[in-house]
């Protein structure tokens, strides 16, 4: 019975953290089930995520420093997974991310080609993007906005939109468990606690929250921040003592369990640059936290409100059907302690405004648990496996 089950491949840079390391994580759990699945890595080390019973291939061929020797290592990978498609009589891959994509449509034998793109800076590589296009035999998007771009800018053969999964039932229990005694100190302190998750990058605008809730504490000086990824912060860190500020501020470094953390606090406040899905965003909405986000491409404002083309305009801040979307963060990255942009202001302002009002709080934690349930497990996995069949058997008729 298990030859029969049709063979799948999915191809991933490593399996540390990150949004689109645990969507194949999650991807692969799902389709074990149904499908003979193959999970290839270039590079097991700081692997975190939940592979367990599913066949693996780890190639030992992590990044390398060197234009010369990135572009033998991608050679070198592309013979390995052409080799492994062709031992395992693949008939469709599934790549996630800009170098997995480009190994996978360059090791191509009989299989059907999945380029999976789940994040927007991959666009701003025009030519990678055309190259991969024009050789995948579909692009799978994490956003309508994402999957329309491309196909206007692009012209792939085929595109879907494939929502990221989010285990609802799972978040939901882990929320419940102890958070770690080292933090009790600070949960214990009175005041509103404002929320936000990520590694420290630049494009999470985490500069611009640590000023917004300086002005928020100007009326509400209880008012506290969480800052929940990987991550030295000690730029950041110093932005919070200039601002007199230091306690009101926690950096709790990666967390085997974030949604604990999550359920303490009171609202989630996305101020990034730029994304692909919001994971996060999802999950603070699964424990029922009311969500501020600035209006970046992409995802916030297709997760926020149920027809998201009526928030476009992303200098406008909406107040909509499952959250509130701000207007873009505008300029440079900007530490200074004693300058506020508008956006920040009004940023500032929409969440105090929220935390004041407790009928529109109480609104959107209402609204944000019911939008969570659009995300869950079953839906993704009837998504990807409506996509599996439809594109096999259109390869079989094909041949």
């Amino acid at each position: 019975m298990e030859n029969k089950k049709k063979r799948i491949m999915l191809i991933v840079p490593m399996l540390d953290q990150g949004g689109l390391e645990r969507v194949c994580a999650t991807t692969a759990q799902l389709l074990k089930k149904e499908y003979c699945v193959s999970l290839v890595v270039f590079n097991t080390t700081g692997m975190i995520y939940d592979v367990s019973g599913v066949d693996m291939i780890d190639l030992k061929l992590g990044a390398v420093d060197g234009k010369i020797k990135k572009a033998v290592n991608v050679l070198r990978r592309v013979k390995r997974v052409k080799q492994l498609k062709k031992q395992f009589n693949i008939q469709l891959s599934y790549s996630f991310g800009p170098t997995a994509n480009l190994v996978n449509v360059l090791s191509k034998q009989k299989d059907f080609t999945w380029a999976g793109i789940r994040g927007y800076g991959a666009l701003k590589n025009k030519v990678a993007m055309k190259f991969v296009c024009r050789l995948a035999d579909r692009v799978i998007s994490c956003t309508r906005i994402m999957e329309q771009q491309i196909s206007k800018q692009f012209q792939p053969k085929r595109s879907a939109t494939v929502y990221n999964p989010c285990d609802i039932e799972q978040i939901r229990e882990l929320s419940n468990q102890q958070t770690p005694e080292a933090f009790d100190a600070f949960f214990a302190q009175r005041g509103k606690l404002i929320v936000s998750m990520g590694r420290e990058h630049d494009v999470k605008g985490f500069w611009h929250l640590i000023k917004v809730v300086f002005l928020i504490r100007k009326h509400l000086p209880e008012t506290r921040l969480m800052i929940i990824g990987a991550g030295e912060y000690s730029a950041y860190k110093a932005l919070a003592r200039q601002l007199g500020m230091e306690d009101a501020v926690l950096f709790t470094g990666v967390q085997s369990n974030p949604f604990a953390l999550l359920k303490k606090a009171d609202v989630y406040a996305l101020t990034s640059e730029s994304e692909g899905f919001p994971n996060a965003l999802i999950e603070a909405m699964t424990v029922g936290i009311p969500c501020v986000s600035a209006n970046c491409l992409t995802g916030p404002a297709e997760i926020l409100h149920e027809q998201y083309e009526q928030c476009m305009d992303d200098s406008r801040t909406f107040h909509a059907d499952y959250g509130i979307l701000t207007g873009i963060f505008l300029g440079e990255k900007n530490m200074d302690a004693h300058q506020f942009t508008d956006e920040e202001r009004c940023f500032a302002a929409e969440l105090e405004a929220l935390l004041k009002d407790e009928q529109q709080y109480q609104k959107y934690c209402q609204a944000a648990l019911e939008r969570a349930e659009a995300f869950g497990m079953e839906r993704y996995l009837c998504r990807i496996r409506g996509l599996i069949e439809t594109d096999l058997a259109d390869e079989t008729i094909g041949r």
